[in-house]
């Protein structure tokens, strides 16, 4: 992990070299999970998630989702796009459960609105995001 950091007794940080005593890639990501979780699941933080976005599409977005998929792709957006044939419900429990920093959520209801919603992960609330500008709010 490139610029990993921890801080030691006295609060500073410190670099994290990496050798072959054990404490590789593996165990400093199981270490990232045991300390950031909640009920939910994993709470990524945005230095170590394996990924920025998780983009939920929902029944009957499929062009509008997939658009925006391609424009978080060619900005260099890190998204993990969950396009399955399963409810709502089950897509918002399994969010939660892999913790990634942004949900956003493409439906019928926002694309009503031209927006999508957005959610951080360690926030308890959503808000209502123009297509247009969502992209600049990832940046």
């Amino acid at each position: 992990m490139k610029g990993a950091i921890y801080v030691d007794a006295e609060g500073k940080e410190k670099p994290f070299y990496m050798g072959c005593y054990g404490i590789g890639i593996g165990r400093t990501m199981a270490t990232i999970v045991e300390k950031y979780n909640d009920q939910k699941g994993i709470t990524w933080p945005d230095s170590s998630a394996p990924f920025q976005v998780h983009l939920i599409a929902l029944d009957g977005t499929g062009n509008e989702a997939d658009n925006l998929y391609n424009e978080m792709i060619k900005k260099g957006v890190e998204v993990l796009y969950d396009d399955r044939d399963k409810n709502a419900g089950e897509k918002f429990a399994d969010a939660d459960l892999i913790g990634l920093p942004i949900r956003i959520i493409v439906s019928k209801k926002t694309l009503q609105q031209n927006s999508c919603e957005l959610k951080r992960r360690m926030e308890s609330e959503s808000k209502l995001v123009p297509l247009v500008t969502v992209l600049d709010l990832l940046s």
